[in-house]
């Protein structure tokens, strides 16, 4: 991929298109949009034809202007030019809901415990909060449990019992979502099983029955069976522990993806790409829907793409590691111009 600094008439005329102004961020190359950025060194520039091109005259590009024709039968009325706001509009971010979505809430519905399975980032908290809501239910979190009390509370000196959001769930009702919790102390989880069970506890300041509407949800980044390479300090749940619970597989969601990428497909089909490859090569990296958001908000600010990909996607590791990445066309999809992106890093590095 070549780097070409043009004028706006040597690229109309070398590439033999035409070139308009959509708004500030898009650019129409022969009708087709194009997003365009902002490079320190070179300028306003955008993609075509495999190339990175930066139009030194950016202010002679014409603004594209929608012409209509008023027609009606018997009138006179001539063509006119009608005014139209190009100004990009704010992406509609529309309630996206994950693929195991019902399949959750129905369990939930039914007072089944759930035990969600899946990789850091995976949106588990935000789609139990959207469960939660459209049962009318109230949302109480707690994450990875290494004290009995932040489970079970406590009096202090005063003889002030201090709640927990267990506490209020189990009391009050609501769904009570435990996060890793196979990173919990396996005393936690004995007390989470009584509560399940016996649907009564004994909390510090007496024995409490279980709400009618108490749910339990648990959620873990392994299936119980302990650490492993990606994630380290998890414990084996008993079978007990397990038993409890219905077991689901929470994994990244394509459509959710989308919507956070605010339609570009390119860059769900690259991270997807590079969640594969390390998996199939035992590299230990998250490539999360945070990777996708973070990446989104940058790129509208116009920063250099190679730079996106090292504080946004690649952070953390090495330029080897980064070096053996591949995406595949065939597997992954079009990646477009993340893929040279990626190339360009790679010869950087």
């Amino acid at each position: 991929m070549a780097t070409m600094v043009n004028t706006y008439e040597e690229f109309t005329k070398n590439n033999n298109v035409t070139l308009e102004m959509l708004s500030e961020k898009v650019v129409l190359v022969n009708g087709k949009t194009r997003s365009t950025w902002k490079s320190k060194k070179w300028g306003f520039g955008f993609c075509y034809n495999n190339n990175y091109y930066y139009i030194s005259d950016r202010e002679k590009i014409p603004y594209h202007s929608l012409k209509v024709q008023d027609s009606a039968q018997g009138s006179n009325l001539k063509a006119r030019t009608v005014e139209i706001d190009l100004t990009p509009k704010a992406h509609d971010t529309k309630i996206v809901k994950h693929e195991k979505f019902n399949q959750i809430k129905t369990c939930v519905e039914c007072d089944i415990p759930v035990y969600l399975v899946g990789e850091a980032g995976t949106g588990k908290n935000f789609t139990l909060e959207q469960i939660a809501k459209e049962m009318g239910l109230e949302f109480y979190f707690t994450n990875s449990v290494q004290q009995e009390y932040k489970l079970t509370g406590f009096i202090d000196a005063g003889g002030k019992f201090h709640e927990t959001e267990f506490y209020k769930a189990f009391t009050n009702g609501g769904l009570f979502f435990l996060d890793e919790i196979d990173a919990s102390i396996p005393e936690v989880l004995v007390l989470l099983n009584a509560a399940i069970a016996n649907r009564y506890f004994e909390f510090p300041n007496g024995r409490v029955e279980a709400h009618p509407d108490f749910r339990v949800v648990a959620a873990g980044n392994t299936v119980g069976s302990g650490a492993d390479e990606l994630y380290t300090g998890r414990l084996v749940l008993d079978q007990a522990t397990l038993d409890r619970f219905v077991v689901i597989e929470f994994d990244y969601d394509r459509n959710v993806e989308m919507n956070l990428a605010h339609g570009n497909e390119q860059l769900v089909n690259f991270v997807r790409g590079l969640r594969r490859f390390s998996k199939e090569n035992g590299i230990r990296a998250t490539f999360s829907y945070r990777c996708i958001i973070t990446t989104t908000k940058l790129m509208e600010t116009g920063m250099n793409l190679k730079t996106i990909l090292t504080i946004a996607i690649f952070k953390g590791l090495d330029k080897d590691t980064v070096n053996t990445f591949r995406t595949d066309l065939v597997k992954d999809g079009n990646t477009g111009k993340f893929y040279y992106a990626l190339k360009e890093l790679q010869g950087a590095a």
